[in-house]
């Protein structure tokens, strides 16, 4: 009858289990949801930065441009200094291999660099990916930042003040931004993007020919540095939203995995039972019927 108790037990546990799984399911989903519909207007918006921050690199000869303006478009001005890394990743768990695809396509490119000589620097995102790198690159780990419960820009603006002051400073010669991008709430894909040296060309969706390149005129000091701010800002914020509708959308596959493998255990367990209470039966008639006839 022990045995018979800790299989209840066990199926009432993994009931229980699967009602959290459940309702995380639900939440992610609705979450997932609510984060997509912003991609679209931030996805616009970031390419016609792109595009307008390759014009202004493009028509403007560095020469003409503050040393203050030129180390934002050109690597050459702090060739010998570290590449920056900042990866995005979540502050929870409970996502799959969610955090271990950005680690693992950083963890590429590190070794690539070290193999080439140059040095890292990393900024890192989310607790859950701060506890992947701090114990093998926590000599390379400059900041740490925790991921905001909810979507606003505070982060993204204070990402940006730490780059930009890092290139002021010239400590740093390039930066790249490491990313989990949603295909669908199925997929989502580790993507890096290059933040700076801004790059001197027009997007794959844009070419316009060298006549038809806008031509700017600049009113005022610091014109250029507001846009690249602006610039800079755009593609943290870009990278932060897209990770977010990623992590939902692994949450919410994870937690309907684990749901389903509820199922199929409690079908398990179930089965389980009924056979050792048909066997205790069958014993228990067996008794019976040779009591009985002892008799």
């Amino acid at each position: 009858m022990s045995g018979l108790k800790q299989l209840r037990s066990r199926i009432k546990s993994v009931k229980s289990t699967q009602k959290i799984t459940k309702a995380m399911q639900i939440v992610s989903a609705t979450k997932f949801t609510k984060a997509k519909s912003q991609i679209k207007d931030s996805e616009d918006y970031i390419e016609i930065l792109r595009n307008t921050m390759s014009n202004v690199a493009s028509r403007n000869n560095l020469q003409n441009m503050t040393e203050e303006e030129k180390k934002f478009f050109s690597s050459d001005v702090n060739i010998n200094k570290p590449h920056l890394l900042v990866v995005v990743t979540s502050e929870r768990g409970l996502c799959g291999s969610f955090n271990f695809a950005v680690f693992k396509q950083v963890k590429f490119d590190i070794a690539n660099l070290e193999n080439a000589g140059k040095q890292v620097r990393l900024i890192i995102i989310g607790k859950k990916g701060y506890d992947l790198f701090k114990w093998q690159y926590s000599h390379y780990i400059d900041n740490y930042y925790d991921f905001p419960k909810y979507h606003n820009n505070n982060l993204a603006f204070q990402i940006k003040d730490k780059i930009t002051e890092m290139v002021d400073s010239g400590k740093i010669s390039s930066c790249q931004i490491y990313f989990n991008k949603c295909k669908n709430a199925i997929t989502q894909i580790a993507t890096k993007q290059q933040i700076l040296p801004i790059e001197q060309q027009l997007s794959s969706s844009e070419q316009y020919s060298s006549e038809q390149y806008l031509s700017y005129e600049y009113e005022g000091e610091g014109l250029v540095l507001n846009m690249i701010n602006l610039y800079v800002t755009a593609q943290i914020n870009y990278a932060l939203l897209q990770s977010r509708v990623s992590e939902e959308g692994a949450r919410m596959t994870a937690m309907d995995n684990a749901t389903k493998n509820a199922d199929e255990l409690i079908n398990k367990l179930t089965l389980t039972l009924n056979r050792s209470r048909q066997d205790i039966i069958t014993r228990d008639l067996i008794e019976i019927i040779a009591g009985a006839e002892a008799i």
